[in-house]
C-alpha cells in the first residue's frame, strides 16, 4: 500500500513524463516543419536559378545579335559611301559638259549615226544614274531598319539586365532565409539514431531510382529477361561486394577539362570531372559509423556550372530528399552518372546531352551547409570509384 507522499511523487513523475513527451512531440513537429521549409526554399532557389540561367542565355544571344547587326550596319555604311562617291563622279562628269542640254548636243551632230550613238549614250547614262540613286535609297532604308533593330535590342538588353539583377536579389534573399532556417535545424537536438535513419532512408530512395533505371535498361536490352525483384527487396542493405572501399583521399583538387563525345564505356580514365574544386568526401571514405560514401563530394562555389562527364540521356531530373536537386544521366552499357546537391538542374527527363554540356548549377540543396556537388558513377546498381574514370 502506497503512502500519501509516494502517491504524490508518482503523480508528479507522471506529470513530468507527460510534459517531456509533449515537449518531444513539439520539437519533432518543429523539426519536421523546419526541414520542410528548407526543402521549399531550396526548390524555390532552384526555380530562381533556372530563370537566372535562361536570362543569361538570352543576354548572351542578344549581345551576339547586336554585334552581328552592327557589323551589317557598318558594312552597309561602307557600301553607301562607295555608292555616293560613284554617283558624285557621274554628276561631276555631267557638270563638266559645260551645262549644255542634251537636245543642244544632239542638234550639233552632223552625222545621223553620231546622233543615234549620242541618244543611246544619254539613255544608258540616265538609266545608270537612276539605278545608282535607287541603290543608295535602298541602302539608306536598310541602314534605318538595322538602326531600329539595334535600338530595340538595346532596350530589350536593358530589360534583361534589370530582370537578371532582380533574380540575383531573389536568389540572395532565398539563400539568406535558407541559412537562417538551416541554423535553427542544427540547434535542434536530435539523436544520432534519428540522423542515421534519415540518411539510410535517403540512400534507399536514391538506390530505388538507380535500380529502376538499371531494370528499365536491362528490359529494353533483353525483353525476355525475368521480372526483377520488387522494390521492397531492392531496398535491402547493399551486399558487401558492392560496398565501396576507402580508395580516395580528401583535399584532392580536381579540374574540369574537355571530354571527347564518345561512348561512356570507352572513356575509363579519360573523363573530365564535372566541376573544378576540391574533394571533401572521397569515394569509400566513412560517412558515419554505419555508412561510407558511394560517390564523391566536390567543394565548389555556388552557381558554378555542372558539366555532363559524357554524352547521355537524362533518366532522372528533380528533387530527392537528402540529395536536393538531382540529375541522373544514363550512358551506354548500363552506366549512369549522378549529380546531386545542385542549386538547380537545367535538363528535363528524356533530353539528350553531350559531353561537357552544362546540366546544372552547383548548390547546397538537400540540407547541406556548404556549396558543392555530389557525384557518383555506377554500372547498373554497383557504385564505381569516380577517380578511376576521371582525370
Amino acid at each position: 500500500m502506497l503512502h500519501a507522499a509516494d502517491t504524490t511523487k508518482q503523480k508528479q513523475l507522471q506529470r513530468e513524463i507527460r510534459q517531456l513527451s509533449s515537449s518531444l512531440d513539439s520539437q519533432k513537429d518543429e523539426s519536421d516543419e523546419l526541414q520542410a521549409e528548407v526543402a521549399r526554399l531550396e526548390k524555390k532557389l532552384g526555380e530562381a536559378s533556372g530563370r537566372h540561367y535562361q536570362t543569361e542565355k538570352k543576354i548572351e544571344e542578344t549581345i551576339n545579335k547586336l554585334h552581328d547587326t552592327n557589323q551589317q550596319k557598318l558594312k552597309l555604311e561602307t557600301e553607301l559611301e562607295s555608292q555616293k562617291a560613284g554617283l558624285a563622279q557621274q554628276l561631276q562628269a555631267l557638270y563638266s559638259t559645260g551645262g549644255q542640254s542634251h537636245l543642244r548636243l544632239l542638234l550639233r551632230q552632223d552625222d545621223p549615226s553620231d546622233i543615234s550613238r549620242t541618244v543611246r549614250y544619254f539613255g544608258y547614262l540616265n538609266e545608270n544614274r537612276v539605278a545608282r540613286i535607287q541603290k543608295v535609297q535602298k541602302t539608306l532604308k536598310s541602314i534605318d531598319t538595322l538602326r531600329a533593330s539595334i535600338d530595340k535590342d538595346r532596350v530589350y538588353l536593358q530589360d534583361l539586365n534589370k530582370s537578371l539583377e532582380q533574380q540575383k536579389q531573389e536568389m540572395e534573399s532565398t539563400l539568406s532565409t535558407r541559412s537562417v532556417t538551416l541554423a535553427k535545424i542544427k540547434t535542434d537536438i536530435r539523436s544520432t539514431e534519428k540522423k542515421l535513419n534519415k540518411l539510410k532512408d535517403e540512400e534507399n530512395s536514391l538506390q530505388t531510382i538507380v535500380d529502376d533505371i538499371a531494370r528499365k535498361t536491362e528490359t529494353a536490352a533483353s525483353p525476355d529477361t525475368e521480372t526483377p525483384a520488387p522494390t521492397s527487396q531492392r531496398n535491402e542493405p547493399t551486399k558487401t561486394a558492392n560496398t565501396p572501399r576507402a580508395e580516395e583521399t580528401t583535399d584532392t583538387t580536381v579540374k574540369s577539362s574537355f571530354t571527347p563525345d564518345k561512348p561512356f564505356s570507352t572513356l575509363r580514365g579519360k573523363l573530365s570531372w564535372p566541376i573544378q574544386g576540391k574533394i571533401i568526401h572521397g569515394y569509400g571514405s566513412s560517412r558515419n559509423e554505419k555508412q561510407t560514401w558511394r560517390g564523391v563530394v566536390i567543394s565548389a562555389p555556388g552557381g558554378s556550372s555542372v558539366k555532363a562527364v559524357a554524352k547521355g540521356k537524362v533518366a532522372f531530373s528533380g528533387w530527392l530528399d537528402g540529395y536536393g536537386h538531382l540529375i541522373i544521366l544514363e550512358h551506354d552499357n548500363r552506366y549512369v552518372s549522378l549529380y546531386g546537391y545542385n542549386r538547380a538542374v537545367y535538363k528535363k527527363v528524356g533530353a539528350i546531352v553531350g559531353a561537357n554540356e552544362t546540366i546544372a548549377a552547383v548548390g547546397n540543396s538537400g540540407g547541406r551547409s556548404q556549396d558543392g556537388l555530389y557525384f557518383e558513377i555506377r554500372q547498373g546498381s554497383t557504385p564505381q570509384n569516380p577517380a578511376r574514370w576521371c582525370r
